[in-house]
């Protein structure tokens, strides 16, 4: 079974974008983090530059994390590597892949669907599709990639998209915590799909979500929510 579908059935931690509160989101360091606060599945954002290498971010420009203005999808990668994302290198999915290596599993979502095939071929490369899974708020992001990995679809919005990820033959939905109510949680599983319900950072808000019947919560705060989570399931 693909390592996020077996962690996922045991009730998982998603760090989300590795441990943000220890360490710069999409980074190699935040990842270490995570998997040291002893995290499931850890998350990740993808750009692609302008002359084609997929890389972690989750702007669409470094103004946040960087300082600088830089569109990243309009320069080449050379320009992009130039900076740092408070201090620490931005990574190439290929970096993280090969960091990761299926110690835990991997969450990597498209924010462009046009970069999904490039996303396909540096999961192929990196011989990771046996633990990795690609989300997305958009369906045809994850269509090039069935049948190689789990996939998932995100939302933030009522009615949800628990119907519509089921008619496209996904596996995972992921809604934004308040609307993983029990109700639709119970829906989906009904349906075969697994639930992650993002992104707490609350600890009664934790305990909540799994009492709803999610199947992980993703958080900022890897080391709360791997706590919480050992407390309710040991």
């Amino acid at each position: 079974m693909n390592k996020v579908l077996e962690a996922l059935s045991k009730k998982a931690v998603v760090g989300h974008r590795g441990f943000p509160l220890r360490a710069p989101e999409n980074t190699i360091a935040s990842f270490k983090a995570a998997i040291e606060a002893g995290v499931d599945l850890v998350e990740m954002d993808i750009q692609r530059s302008l002359d084609g290498v997929v890389f972690l971010l989750h702007d669409d420009d470094l103004a946040r994390l960087a300082g600088v203005g830089l569109r990243v999808r309009e320069a080449k990668w050379a320009e992009i590597a130039k900076h740092k994302a408070r201090g620490e290198p931005i990574p190439t999915l290929e970096d993280a892949l090969g960091f990761i290596d299926g110690r835990v599993g991997a969450l990597i979502e498209v924010k462009h669907p046009e970069d999904s095939a490039a996303v396909r071929e540096a999961i192929a490369r990196a011989g990771a599709a046996g633990w990795v899974a690609v989300i997305s708020f958009y369906a045809e992001a994850l269509r090039p990639l069935k049948g190689l990995v789990p996939l998932g679809l995100i939302y933030a919005r009522p009615p949800g998209a628990i119907a519509e990820a089921k008619r496209e033959g996904f596996d995972i939905v992921l809604p934004q915590y308040r609307l993983a109510t029990e109700r639709s949680n119970s829906f989906a599983h009904r349906l075969g799909l697994k639930v992650i319900a993002w992104t707490i950072n609350d600890e009664a808000a934790m305990e909540e979500a799994w009492r709803r019947g999610a199947d992980a919560v993703a958080s900022d705060n890897a080391e709360l929510a791997v706590r919480v989570k050992r407390r309710l399931y040991g």
